[in-house]
């Protein structure tokens, strides 16, 4: 974080209004929250992202906690603002992968012989979050996007999704496998559209 060993008194700063303060813990996180949105719901991501933030100023003289306690406050405000909205809109859409999109991501490396690491590679790539959330099913997609992009620890991603470790545990090793068949079998990507070939049971 920005704030590094300063995260105490910025976010102090920041609840009494020190616009400095608030520009540093905006400045480091947003860009995290809202590829995690976009991965979620992207024709909503921003405004999402925009209701998050003032639920978080309305909200942030009542935040006690350290730099993680603030990430996982942050996000689980997203998830919150993510459910009010699908809610109201009462549908989730997915769509189904183009092979030419997953074409080229199959790993060359062939030490890589665990598809849990083949996939985490090539998560590194500029557009992986939206395959993410393209090709998995919603929580497998969550689970990774939690992991990769807030950085939290399966114990904290259990507690933002309200599940059992063991389960978020299964949840990420399927979604690592799935991605994995994805990205070195690009022409079936089209399964998804019918029937989820290789998805398996959840």
């Amino acid at each position: 974080m920005t704030a590094g060993d300063e995260f105490a008194a910025v976010i102090e700063a920041a609840k009494v209004g020190q616009e400095w303060a608030f520009d540093i813990l905006y400045t480091d996180l947003h860009p995290f929250l809202l590829r995690y949105l976009k991965a979620q719901e992207p024709r909503a991501a921003d405004d999402i992202a925009a209701d998050t933030w003032l639920a978080a100023v309305q909200r942030l003289a009542r935040f006690e906690g350290d730099e993680r306690g603030w990430k996982a406050w942050m996000f689980t405000i997203a998830r919150n603002r993510l459910a009010d909205y699908r809610r109201t809109n009462a549908r989730h859409k997915t769509f189904p992968v183009a092979s030419d999109t997953l074409e080229g991501y199959a790993s060359t490396d062939p030490e890589l012989a665990d598809p849990c690491d083949i996939a985490v590679e090539k998560l590194a790539a500029g557009d992986a979050i939206d395959l993410v959330a393209r090709v998995l099913r919603p929580e497998q997609a969550e689970v990774l996007l939690l992991r990769v992009l807030g950085g939290f620890s399966v114990a904290e991603t259990a507690e933002l999704m309200r599940k059992r470790p063991g389960t978020v545990r299964v949840l990420q090793h399927r979604a690592l496998q799935h991605l994995q068949k994805a990205l070195s079998n690009p022409g079936r990507s089209k399964s998804k559209s019918s029937g989820n070939e290789f998805f398996g049971d959840v």
